[in-house]
């Protein structure tokens, strides 16, 4: 996945994002992805980074898939 790529959580259904900053650096075990969500699903709770609402996490690639638009 790069910078970009919309996405969807592995666990949570119907919470959509999109990529915005990956960090590969000292990483044995994989990279992160930085993500903002779109849609956070109402069983999941994330603590938002901002005042305005928008929903930021760093995920695993295990926890995050690309998200078909097709």
């Amino acid at each position: 996945m790069k910078v970009g790529d919309l996405i969807k959580s592995s666990a949570f259904g119907g919470q959509n994002g999109i990529v915005i900053e990956t960090d590969h650096e000292n990483d044995a075990d994989g990279s992160w992805y930085h993500v903002v969500w779109l849609k956070v699903n109402r069983h999941y709770y994330l603590v938002s980074n901002k005042d305005d609402g928008i929903q930021y996490e760093w995920c695993r690639k295990h926890e995050i898939e690309p998200c078909d638009i097709s």
